[in-house]
C-alpha cells in the first residue's frame, strides 16, 4: 500500500490584544472585529454565547457543533487579557472543510502573518503534527527499542540525549500506543502515538480514512507561550510560501530527533 506522509497544523490558539486606554476598546469589539476577520458566521454559521470562559476569561462565543468547535473568549473585567481564539483539532478541521464548501481557501501561513501584522497579535499554542501512513512503524516497537538503547531521542539543535526518566508511556492490553517526550507543563512537548486505533471510532472525523489504512503514526509537537509566540513570528516574516511547511517540520526536528544509538552502531 502506498506510503503517505503529511505535515499539518492539528491545534492553534491565537491571542489579540485590546487597547482599552481611555475605553476605546472593549474585548466583545475585538472579538466582532476577529469574528469578521475568519469569516466565523459565513463559514460555520451563527455563535452560541456563553456566560462563561476558560483560564481567566470571563465569555465566550462558540462555532461549530459540541464536539467540533471554535472558541473566542474575553473578559470584561480584565481586558488587558486579550481575546482568545481557540481552534481544537477537530474543530480547525471543520473550520477548513465547511471553507472549502464556501469557496473560501484557508491560508493558515497568511492568516499567521496577518494576526501578527495587523492585529499586532501572536500564536499562544500551536501543534504541529507530522503524519506517517503505511510505514510500517510501531509505537509499541519504538518504545522496545528505546528501552533497549538501539534509539534514543535527542535534541535537535544540541544532540543531547533525552533520558529515558524524561519518556512517559501509555496503552492497554500490554501494549504501548503513545509516547511522551517531556512535561506537558513546559512550552514544547512531544507525543507520539497510533493514530489508527485512535481513528477507529466512528465518532471520529478520521474514521473511514483510518479504515483504509494499514497503519498510522502521528508526531505531534505542541508548542505553547513564549515558544509560540516565536514560531509565530518566524512565520510572519517567511519569505516564500513553499517554505512554510518545511518550517513547521523543523520546529519538530530542532527539539527532537529520534537516532539510533552510537554505540548501536558499532556493533
Amino acid at each position: 500500500m502506498k506510503k503517505i506522509n503529511n505535515i499539518s497544523i492539528d491545534q492553534i490558539s491565537f491571542n489579540f490584544p485590546v487597547n482599552h486606554g481611555n475605553g476605546i476598546e472593549t474585548g466583545k469589539k475585538v472579538a466582532l472585529k476577529v469574528i469578521k476577520f475568519f469569516s466565523f458566521e459565513k463559514i460555520l454559521g451563527a455563535g452560541q454565547e456563553l456566560e462563561y470562559g476558560l483560564n481567566g476569561y470571563t465569555k465566550s462565543l462558540k462555532y461549530g457543533t459540541e464536539t467540533e468547535n471554535v472558541l473566542i473568549m474575553w473578559s470584561a473585567e480584565q481586558p488587558q487579557m486579550g481575546v482568545m481564539v481557540i481552534f481544537y483539532g477537530s474543530g480547525k478541521k471543520l473550520y477548513e472543510e465547511l471553507a472549502r464548501n464556501c469557496g473560501i481557501h484557508i491560508d493558515w501561513q497568511k492568516i499567521i502573518q496577518e494576526v501578527y501584522l495587523h492585529f499586532r497579535g501572536h500564536i499562544s499554542r500551536i501543534d504541529i503534527a507530522a503524519d506517517l501512513i503505511n510505514y510500517g512503524y510501531s509505537i509499541h516497537a519504538i518504545d522496545g527499542k528505546l528501552n533497549q538503547g538501539i534509539y534514543e531521542f535527542v535534541n535537535g539543535k544540541t544532540k543531547r540525549k533525552i533520558e529515558l526518566d524524561r519518556i512517559t508511556t501509555f496503552g492497554d492490553s500490554g501494549k504501548v500506543d503513545t509516547i511522551y517526550v517531556g512535561s506537558r507543563r513546559s512550552d514544547s512537548f512531544l507525543r507520539l502515538y497510533n493514530k489508527r486505533k485512535e481513528a477507529l471510532n466512528k465518532h471520529n472525523s478520521y474514521y473511514f480514512q483510518a479504515q483504509r489504512v494499514i497503519d498510522w503514526i502521528r508526531i505531534e509537537a505542541e508548542f505553547k507561550h513564549r515558544t509560540a509566540q516565536k514560531i509565530g513570528e518566524e512565520i510572519t516574516y517567511l519569505v516564500a510560501a513553499p517554505r512554510f511547511y518545511p518550517y513547521l517540520v523543523s520546529c519538530i526536528t530542532n527539539h527532537w530527533i529520534l537516532v539510533t544509538n552510537d554505540d548501536e552502531k558499532k556493533k
